[in-house]
C-alpha cells in the first residue's frame, strides 16, 4: 500500500515539474494556433471526402452533434455549411491540403523540440505533415464511417424488435469503447512519426493512453460547465462559441503536448537506467 501511493505521489510530482517546463507553456499555445487557422481547409477536404465518399450531410451533422459540446458542434456545423458549395478542383485540394497540414506541421515542429531533435528542411516537414493530415483524415472518416453504417444497420432491424433490441443494446455497449480505442490509436500514430527522431512505439503507449482518457473525460467536464455554469455571453456576445471552441482546442494541445513531454521523460528516464545496468 505505502509503495502504491509512493508511486502515486512521484507520478502527481512528475507531472507538475512536466507543467512548468517551458515547453508547456510556449508549444501548445502554437498547436492551437495553427489547428485553427487550419479550420476551414481542413473542413473543406472534410466535406469533399464525405461527398465523394457518399455520405448522408445530415448523418455527419448529427454525428458532429452527438460526440462534441453542443457550442463547438455549432461553430464546426456553421464552418462546413460555408463549405458546401465549394468547387473541387485539383488546384484546390493541393492549396487546401498544403494550408490544413499546417497543424500536423506544428505538431512536428513541437514534438521535435521535446525530444531535442534536428528540425528537418521546409519541404520534407511539409512533405510529412502533409502525409500526417492525409492518414488523420482517412482515420477519422473511417471512424465516422463505420459508426454511421452501424446506426444505419439497426435502424433496417427496427421491424424485427426483439433483435433490434438486442443488437441496439451490444452495439451502444461496444460503440464507446471503439471510439476510444480508434482516438488511442490516432494519437499513439502520431505521437510515433511525428518526431523527427527515431523512437520505439512501445515507448509512447502510456502518454497516448493518458492523453486519450484526459481528452475524452474534459471534453465532458468542459461541455458540461460550458452548458451549466459558466456564461460566455455576457463577455464576448456573438462571438461566444468561437472563444469556447477556441479555449477547447487550446485545453486538447496542452493535454497533446504533455503526453508527448510525458513520454520523453519516461524514454530518458529508461535510457539513464539502462546505462547504470550496464556500467
Amino acid at each position: 500500500m505505502s509503495k502504491s501511493k509512493e508511486k502515486v505521489k512521484n507520478l502527481i510530482t512528475r507531472s507538475i515539474d512536466l507543467m512548468n517546463t517551458p515547453l508547456m507553456s510556449i508549444l501548445p499555445g502554437q498547436i492551437s494556433f495553427f489547428v485553427i487557422l487550419s479550420a476551414i481547409p481542413l473542413s473543406s477536404i472534410f466535406v469533399m471526402i464525405i461527398s465523394k465518399l457518399s455520405f448522408n450531410y445530415m448523418l455527419v451533422t448529427n454525428f458532429i452533434y452527438h460526440y462534441l459540446p453542443g457550442s463547438i458542434a455549432n461553430v464546426i456545423i456553421m464552418i462546413l455549411e460555408q463549405q458546401k458549395a465549394g468547387a473541387f478542383d485539383i488546384i484546390f485540394i493541393i492549396t487546401a491540403f498544403y494550408l490544413a497540414s499546417k497543424s500536423t506541421h506544428s505538431i512536428i515542429v513541437a514534438s521535435t523540440e521535446i525530444y531535442n531533435g534536428k528540425q528537418e528542411d521546409f519541404v520534407r516537414t511539409r512533405i510529412k505533415a502533409i502525409i500526417m493530415l492525409i492518414i488523420l483524415m482517412l482515420l477519422i472518416t473511417s471512424l465516422i464511417g463505420i459508426l454511421m453504417v452501424g446506426s444505419k444497420l439497426i435502424g433496417y432491424l427496427g421491424d424485427q424488435e426483439y433483435i433490434y433490441e438486442i443488437t441496439r443494446t451490444i452495439y451502444n455497449l461496444l460503440k464507446w469503447p471503439f471510439v476510444f480505442f480508434v482516438i488511442f490509436f490516432v494519437i499513439k500514430i502520431i505521437y510515433t512519426i511525428a518526431p523527427n527522431v527515431s523512437i520505439p512505439s512501445s515507448s509512447v503507449n502510456k502518454g497516448a493512453l493518458l492523453t486519450t482518457v484526459v481528452w475524452v473525460f474534459s471534453t465532458y467536464i468542459y461541455a458540461f460547465y460550458v452548458t451549466n455554469i459558466a456564461n460566455y455571453n455576457k463577455f464576448y456576445g456573438n462571438l461566444s462559441n468561437l472563444i469556447i471552441l477556441i479555449i477547447w482546442i487550446y485545453f486538447l494541445s496542452y493535454i497533446f503536448v504533455f503526453g508527448m513531454t510525458f513520454n520523453e521523460y519516461r524514454l530518458c528516464k529508461e535510457k539513464k537506467e539502462n546505462q547504470k545496468s550496464l556500467d
